[in-house]
C-alpha cells in the first residue's frame, strides 16, 4: 500500500517557488563569490518545485474543468489501425486504467463538499480563467457548455491514453448500459465504424429506435470503405430492402416457433403454434416456400386448398395412378347418403388405403387432422395469431417482410441474414418503434431468431466461421430465447454480441424473472456502462468490478485538566492515524454521476479502465 497523499492540500510549493525565484536573482545581483553557481543551484530547485506546482495545477484543472473529447474520422481510423496492429484491440476513447489509487482519491472526494473541491480562485477574470482553462485543455477537446455529471471521475488522471478493448475479449460478448442520452449511440458509432473498416467482420445492427445519426454515420462509412450498406427501415418502405426472417431455417418447426413465440402464453398459443406448423409442412411437401403471406392466407382461409394439393401429389407418388377414379367412386357413394365434395371422398381414400395401414405422411396427416377439426373451434384459436401474422404479412411490411421473388415491378433487393453473412454486407435495421411499438418487437424478435437459426447452421457446418458483430439496441425490447442462444453458444457461430439496455429491471420485465435477466447477464463477460439512474444496475456492476482497499485518515484529540491543578495547568494530545477500509474499486455513486459519454470498462477477468468516448467529425 503506498504512502497516504493528500491531492487537495494547499499547494505549499507555490511558496518555495517564489522563495528559490527570488534567491537566484538575489545571488546574480549580489556580487558574491562564486554566486553564478549558487544561482545555478537555485535555478535546479527552481525548475523542480515548478514541475510540482505544474502537476498539482493539471490535476485540479483536470477535475474542475468540463470537456468533449473530438476526433476527425481519418485520425479515429488511423488510431484503430495501429492499436489492432499493435494491441489486437479496438479504440474505445481516451481515459485510463482504474486502479486503487483512483478509487482513493474518489472517495477522498466523495467525503469533501462540492464547494471544497480546488479549482480556480473566484477572484479571478473570466477572460483569465478561460486562458488558463485552455492551457491545461486535453488535447483535441471542446468546452462542454451543458454539462452533466461529476467532471472530476475523469480529471482524476491527468494524462490520458488510448483506452484498449481487446479483440479476444470481443467473443464473450458485451453488455453496454446506460441512461437515456448517456451516450450510448455515440458509443456505437465508434464500435461500428471500427468493424466496418476491418473486411473480415461482418456487421448486423438491430436498432429498434431508428438513429438517424447512426444510419449517415453506417452509410457513409460502408461507402469509405467500399462494402455493401443494406437499409432495412419499416417507417420508408422506398429506402429499403426487402428481408425475409422465416429464410433460414435447420427444422420446418422453427417457423411457426418464431410466430408462436410472439404471442402471449398459453394454451392459444400452442395450438396456434400446432395449425401454423401443420400448414408450412404441407408447404413444403408441395413445393412451396413457406413466409408470411402464405401462412396468413392458410391461417384465414383454412387448409383445404393446400391439402387437394397436397393429396393429387401423393396418390400418383404412393402408386395409386387411378385415384381418381376411386375418389369419384367415394363422391357418388356419399351423395347417395348426405352429400359431399371431391375433397371430402379424397381425404376418404386417404385415410382408408393409406393412413389406417399405416403408409400415411406426416405432412398431409397433420392437414387432415386440421381439415376434421371443429370449424368453430378452430376459428377461435387461429383468431389469437391472426392480428399478429395482419401486421406483418400485409401491406408495405407484408411486401418487405414476405417478398415476391416473381414480382418484377418491385425492384428493391431481396436479402436475409445468410446472404448477408456470406456476402460480408453491413445490414441496418431500423424497426421504428417509436411510432409503432408492437409491430417493431415482433420484427426484431423474428429477425433475432433468424440470426440465432443461422449461428446454429454455422456452428454445425462451418469449418473456419465468419466474424460476425452483432450489435442491439434497447434489447429489452425484442430479446427473447433465440438471442439467448446466440449469447449461449454465439461464440463457436463467430458471433460477437453487444447488447444495449438501461436498466436490468427492463430485461426481468421482458423475461418474466429474475432467473432469466440473470442468465442473459452472465453471458455477457464485458461490460461498458455509461451514466446509470438505476441503483440496482450500478451496484451490480459495483460488485463485478471488485472491491480494494482505501486509507482514511484518523485525527483524534483531547484535553484535560485536574480539580487541584493551578487554573493554567491542562493537559492535551491530538493524534492521527490511518485506517484500511475495504471499499467498492468503483464506487456506485461514481456511475450515477457520470457525465454524459463517460464510461467504466470491464474487460472479462481483465483490467478496468474509466474513459471518455469521442464525438465522430467528418
Amino acid at each position: 500500500m503506498r504512502h497516504y497523499v493528500n491531492h487537495f492540500r494547499p499547494i505549499y510549493e507555490f511558496r518555495a517557488v517564489a522563495g528559490w525565484l527570488m534567491a537566484a536573482m538575489l545571488l546574480l545581483v549580489s556580487g558574491m563569490p562564486s554566486a553564478s553557481y549558487f544561482a545555478l543551484f537555485c535555478t535546479a530547485m527552481l525548475v523542480f518545485r515548478t514541475s510540482q506546482v505544474w502537476r498539482a495545477l493539471q490535476f485540479r484543472m483536470a477535475i474542475s474543468t468540463k470537456w468533449l473529447t473530438v476526433i476527425q474520422i481519418d485520425a479515429l481510423l488511423a488510431t484503430s489501425v495501429i492499436m489492432r496492429k499493435k494491441q489486437d484491440a479496438m479504440f474505445l476513447g481516451t481515459g485510463f486504467e482504474w486502479t486503487q489509487r483512483h478509487c482513493q482519491i474518489a472517495h477522498d472526494i466523495l467525503r469533501m463538499p462540492s464547494n471544497e473541491i480546488p479549482g480556480l480562485p473566484d477572484w479571478m477574470p473570466k477572460r483569465m480563467v478561460d486562458r488558463v482553462e485552455k492551457l491545461f485543455a486535453p488535447a483535441d477537446s471542446i468546452p462542454d457548455h451543458t454539462p452533466q455529471g461529476r467532471s472530476w471521475i475523469h480529471g482524476m488522471e491527468p494524462k490520458k491514453s488510448w483506452v484498449p478493448f481487446h479483440y479476444k475479449a470481443l467473443p464473450g460478448h458485451t453488455s453496454v448500459s446506460g441512461t437515456t442520452g448517456s451516450g450510448k449511440t455515440r458509443t456505437y458509432e465508434v464500435i461500428s465504424t471500427q468493424v466496418i473498416h476491418n473486411p473480415n467482420d461482418v456487421l448486423i445492427i438491430i436498432d429498434p429506435k431508428n438513429d438517424a445519426d447512426w444510419v449517415k454515420r453506417v452509410k457513409r462509412e460502408c461507402e469509405r470503405a467500399g462494402r455493401k450498406f443494406l437499409y432495412w427501415k419499416q417507417a420508408a418502405p422506398s429506402q429499403s430492402i426487402r428481408l425475409n426472417p422465416i429464410e433460414n431455417w435447420s427444422q420446418p418447426s422453427e417457423i411457426p416457433s418464431r410466430i408462436a413465440q410472439l404471442m402471449e402464453e398459453g394454451p392459444f398459443r400452442q395450438f396456434a403454434f400446432l395449425f401454423i406448423d401443420r400448414a408450412v409442412k404441407g408447404e413444403l411437401y408441395v413445393g412451396d416456400k413457406p413466409n408470411l403471406r402464405s401462412i396468413l392466407q392458410y391461417a384465414q382461409n383454412g387448409i383445404n386448398k393446400l391439402l387437394d394439393r397436397a393429396l393429387r401429389r401423393y396418390f400418383p407418388e404412393s402408386g395409386m395412378a387411378d385415384w381418381e377414379d376411386e375418389a369419384n367412386s367415394y363422391m357418388q357413394q356419399a351423395g347417395q347418403r348426405q352429400g359431399g365434395t371431391l375433397l371430402d371422398a379424397m381425404v376418404r381414400l386417404y385415410i382408408e388405403r393409406f393412413a389406417n395401414q399405416d403408409r400415411g405422411h406426416e405432412a398431409i396427416d397433420g392437414l387432415v387432422a386440421t381439415f376434421h377439426h371443429d370449424r368453430d373451434h378452430y376459428g377461435r384459436i387461429i383468431a389469437s395469431a391472426l392480428p399478429l401474422l395482419q401486421m406483418l404479412a400485409t401491406g408495405e411490411t407484408g411486401l418487405m417482410l414476405a417478398p415476391k421473388a416473381d414480382d418484377f415491378d418491385d425492384d428493391r433487393e431481396i436479402w436475409d441474414i445468410d446472404k448477408v453473412i456470406k456476402q460480408k454486407a453491413v445490414l441496418y435495421v431500423g424497426a421504428d418503434s417509436l411510432s409503432n411499438a408492437l409491430v417493431a418487437q415482433a420484427i426484431t424478435s423474428m429477425l433475432l431468431a433468424d440470426i440465432a437459426s443461422v449461428a446454429g447452421a454455422i456452428y454445425n457446418f462451418y469449418e473456419k466461421p465468419p466474424e460476425v458483430v452483432l450489435i442491439i439496441d434497447e434489447v429489452a425490447e425484442a430479446i427473447n430465447e433465440q438471442v439467448i442462444q446466440v449469447l449461449n453458444k454465439g461464440r463457436g457461430a463467430g458471433f460477437k454480441a453487444f447488447v444495449a439496455y438501461q436498466t436490468r429491471s427492463d430485461l426481468t420485465a421482458k423475461l418474466g424473472n429474475i432467473a432469466k435477466m440473470q442468465q442473459v447477464l452472465g453471458n455477457l463477460n464485458n461490460q461498458i456502462v455509461l451514466r446509470l439512474e438505476d441503483i440496482d444496475t450500478a451496484n451490480w456492476f459495483s460488485e463485478k468490478a471488485g472491491t480494494t482497499a482505501i486509507q482514511n485518515i484518523v485525527v483524534s484529540s483531547s484535553t484535560s485538566t485536574g480539580t487541584e491543578a493551578h487554573v493554567g495547568e491542562f493537559s492535551g494530545s491530538v493524534s492521527r492515524s490511518t485506517q484500511l477500509e475495504k471499499a467498492p474499486l468503483i464506487p456506485p455513486e461514481l456511475i450515477v454521476q457520470l457525465p454524459n459519454l463517460q464510461y467504466f470498462l470491464r474487460i472479462s477477468g481483465g483490467s478496468v479502465y474509466q474513459g471518455r468516448i469521442p464525438i465522430i467529425q467528418g
